[in-house]
């Protein structure tokens, strides 16, 4: 057995003994989640949620926040290697995409107010959590992708760190924790196992027949998160549409992605490092505006269908702006 193959296989066989062990525990007291082993443990972080050590909780939960993953991607998509960033960028929709539909099939709750920590916002169900599995997905790619010991060392204690910061703020039960990572690892093994064939079957396939599967991916991966979350947490619906958002300009974003090569042919790297910083800056001028109307202009406007597909339409452009608008202009600037 090759090596990747073996790592593959050690963390699929993790991944499934994690969730085994998480369904096992959850399942003794459905549909409340009081069971014993996940109330014992909320409990006991419960009383020290304040202080410092909270503090320091708080900034490690937010390693596992959006806007870290989009700003390390564009860091690498932009001066290192667009390949490897955009194969990234897939594990990461791919982990998104599996976690959400996880939370909207099992649709159990997180632990309640009472516990003593309400600063994260509560837009979605508990099991498993999004924070563990996904940092678990981004950060353990990158490990397998760079394949050096410090960034394996990030890889394997970001997500620990990040997991355990969501136990102890007590804004997930262990078991919501322990699955995720379980759901990482499965991610995780499934794309060192696939990376390679996959690759190799789509560089001979022709643009076309890239893009019509991009196309079929965006379907399977849309209409679950369409059906699957109709229950009553609060700001779900808002949340259903953040995805699918996010969705479309993966889309859009691989579209172009696929022409990039004929049509622009942009070099990831930069022989100077004051052109790094200036690349970097290009690039958050976009990142900017769209954080600047998701959470100012726009965060309490009402989700009608103008707003809706106005979103849309913007996240949409948002990929050929990423991926083929900014990587001209910085070729034609020689930076």
């Amino acid at each position: 057995m090759k090596k990747r193959e073996l790592i593959s296989t050690i963390m699929l066989i993790l991944g499934a003994a994690l969730i085994t062990a998480a369904l096992i525990i959850v399942y003794i007291a459905y549909p409340n989640r009081a069971n014993p082993i996940d109330s014992a443990i909320a409990d006991f972080f419960s009383a020290y949620v304040s202080g410092t050590l909270t503090t320091i909780m708080e900034v490690i939960t937010y390693l596992g926040e959006s806007i870290i993953y989009i700003a390390v991607l564009m860091i690498l998509y932009y001066v290192w290697d667009k390949k490897k960033a955009y194969k990234t960028i897939f594990v990461l929709i791919s982990s998104i995409e599996i976690n959400a539909v996880a939370k909207g099939a099992f649709r159990l709750d997180r632990p309640d107010d009472s516990w003593g920590y309400d600063a994260v916002e509560k837009t979605s169900y508990g099991l498993p959590s999004g924070h563990a599995q996904i940092s678990t997905t981004f950060w353990g790619s990158l490990s397998i992708i760079i394949s050096k010991w410090g960034m394996l060392t990030v890889g394997i204690a970001l997500p620990l760190l990040i997991g355990f910061s969501r136990i102890f703020l007590v804004v997930h039960w262990f078991t919501d924790v322990l699955m995720g990572f379980g759901l990482g690892l499965i991610v995780l093994g499934l794309f060192i196992f696939l990376d390679e064939p996959v690759s190799n079957y789509f560089e001979k396939k022709s643009i076309t027949m890239k893009m019509l599967t991009i196309l079929a991916i965006f379907i399977i991966f849309a209409i679950p998160i369409i059906f699957l979350h109709r229950g009553s947490v609060p700001n779900e619906f808002k949340l259903k549409i953040s995805i699918l958002k996010v969705l479309v300009l993966f889309a859009t974003a691989s579209l172009s992605y696929i022409v990039e090569g004929k049509l622009v042919d942009f070099n990831s790297k930069a022989d100077k490092w004051w052109k790094v910083l200036l690349r970097l800056l290009i690039v958050i001028i976009p990142i900017a505006i769209i954080y600047v109307y998701d959470e100012i202009l726009t965060d309490d406007m009402t989700l009608n269908a103008l707003k809706i597909s106005l979103d849309m339409v913007i996240y949409g452009l948002m990929g050929p702006i990423l991926i083929l608008l900014l990587p001209w202009v910085i070729k034609k600037l020689d930076l």
